[in-house]
């Protein structure tokens, strides 16, 4: 990875060298280092923007790239180059520190940009030489283009929010895909929601942008063709317009039906998608395995407080269940720490997980990024904590509790975590699931399965024959039968979230008990 491959766009006799770099993941909830372990793969998905930026790449202008991903190779901070480009998002805020200031140390011009830099840039003046605020399309072929001429500026701001349609397909050309569990395919930007607690609308905004469907079809077609193992649109909200969801569903039906090595699906998306079962088919047909749902707690008060109150304008328990019957694992995003949280919401999230039959849930505690509604108000009351928000939603939070105090919500929030995990409790939930499934599809049952699945079969039966603890291997013998006593059609679900539960269980045990 990195420095055995390049890639040069231009024709002139000189080539500047540029260094891509992406910052290693903190082990944390959601950096699914577990899963990736077990299906033999090193991370969960590649930067895609960086690979966007090498697309960007205008006529005339002769670099070449090289690309290291720190969660699959190590840094060569001494590697010979013109520019180092490094990007990420708040969570990895402290190792993008280290990071510009070691290749500054070693004589190094860098150049920083993605959310961190976008979000915090006024925590990032003087980590690079040159900072980008806001999105690349248009700011990154300029300053190529300025850099060339030997004029450049130190900032590039870009203030407007681009039109998707000028955004390209990311060049993979650098990377292996068999390094990833999935290669990221982004369909919109923006989220017309109003979540107090997040802030990804102060970065993309809250006008929902797409791509055409025929971009997005390219952009899964180039992932197929490196060796995908699955597909994760990595949009904030995929169902920001349903026409489009409809539209592009139907183009990947129609596709994915007729490819000899099907590719799945995964996304994170409103609960409102379960409002209508002719899309939820589509999702199946169209071969997703998970949906994530930010559900955020049952409490329509806590849900009312930070403005999420679409979450319950259906029944919430009904919602789940009709996305669990066609056969789509629901990712269920559960947070702790509202105003309105008082002790008894950890009985009533466990009795929802319950009673949903939701086999894989995260929980965080309530944090407030910079620059939210959430932030704003809390600062006004006094409630934040010394420790600013450093991207971390599982194990500390900057918010100062009103029901409870901070020790106290932390200790129910780990009880719960570590009860949600435990093998009979999640044994239980997983085969309620099961057998809530009513619909397959049947556009895919003559596929026969490649070599890539047979050996991703086999690393997990060795993970659960070997490796894992004995009241877990157990378990997971006792569900391999029932699985397939139930429905034999069911058993690619079984792997995908056993290999989930694997990750979550452990982590727990790491992060989470206490001696």
């Amino acid at each position: 990875m990195g420095w055995n491959r390049v890639k040069r766009y231009g024709t002139g006799p000189d080539f500047r060298i540029i260094y891509l770099v992406a910052p290693k993941h903190p082990q944390n909830f959601w950096s699914m280092q577990g899963t990736a372990e077990i299906l033999g793969a090193k991370t969960l998905m590649p930067n895609s923007a960086l690979a966007t930026l090498m697309a960007l790449t205008p006529t005339g202008v002769n670099v070449e790239y090289r690309l290291t991903d720190e969660n699959v190779s190590a840094i060569d901070f001494h590697c010979k180059c013109d520019l180092v480009v490094v990007t990420g998002a708040t969570l990895h805020a402290a190792r993008i520190v280290e990071i510009c200031t070691s290749f500054k140390q070693a004589g190094k011009k860098v150049a920083l940009g993605g959310t961190f830099a976008s979000i915090e840039s006024d925590k990032c003046v003087g980590l690079a030489d040159f900072l980008f605020v806001g999105e690349a399309e248009y700011t990154w072929p300029e300053f190529l283009k300025d850099w060339q001429g030997g004029d450049t500026k130190t900032l590039y701001r870009q203030d407007s929010y681009i039109d998707l349609k000028d955004s390209p397909a990311p060049d993979w050309s650098l990377i292996n895909a068999d390094d990833y569990v999935n290669i990221n395919v982004q369909t919109s930007r923006g989220c017309p929601n109003q979540c107090d607690f997040c802030d990804v609308i102060q970065y993309v905004g809250r006008r929902y942008r797409t791509k055409s469907v025929e971009q997005v079809m390219n952009e899964v077609k180039n992932a197929h063709a490196i060796g995908a193992r699955t597909v994760f649109f990595s949009d904030d909200s995929f169902l920001g317009k349903k026409a489009f969801t409809r539209s592009l569903l139907t183009s990947l039906i129609e596709w994915n039906t007729k490819q000899g090595r099907p590719l799945s699906f995964s996304t994170q998306i409103t609960v409102q998608v379960a409002d209508d079962a002719g899309l939820l088919k589509q999702f199946a047909d169209a071969r997703f395995s998970v949906l994530f749902l930010g559900v955020e707690t049952v409490r329509e008060r806590s849900l009312d407080e930070v403005h999420k109150s679409q979450n319950y304008e259906l029944d919430l328990n009904r919602r789940i269940k009709n996305i669990s019957r066609f056969g789509i694992v629901p990712f269920i995003g559960l947070i702790v720490g509202f105003d309105h949280d008082d002790e008894s919401v950890f009985t009533e999230l466990e009795e929802f997980l319950i009673e949903t039959a939701s086999p894989i849930a995260g929980i965080s505690l309530l944090n407030a990024p910079r620059h939210t509604a959430l932030y704003e108000r809390l600062k006004e009351e006094g409630r934040l904590t010394e420790s600013a928000f450093g991207g971390e939603w599982q194990l500390q939070t900057n918010v100062i509790p009103k029901l409870m105090d901070k020790s106290r919500l932390q200790h129910l929030y780990a009880d719960l975590f570590q009860k949600i995990y435990q093998p009979h409790h999640f044994e239980q939930r997983l085969l309620n699931w099961l057998n809530g499934v009513d619909y397959h599809n049947t556009l895919y049952h003559k596929k026969k399965g490649d070599l890539k699945q047979l050996k991703f079969g086999l690393r997990i039966l060795f993970r659960f024959l070997f490796k894992e603890e004995p009241g877990i291997k157990s378990m997971f013998w006792r569900l391999l039968q029932r699985t397939w006593a139930i429905d034999p059609k069911l058993m690619k679900r079984f792997f995908t979230i056993i290999t989930q539960y694997s990750h979550f269980h452990n982590f727990v045990k790491l992060h989470l008990t206490r001696n």
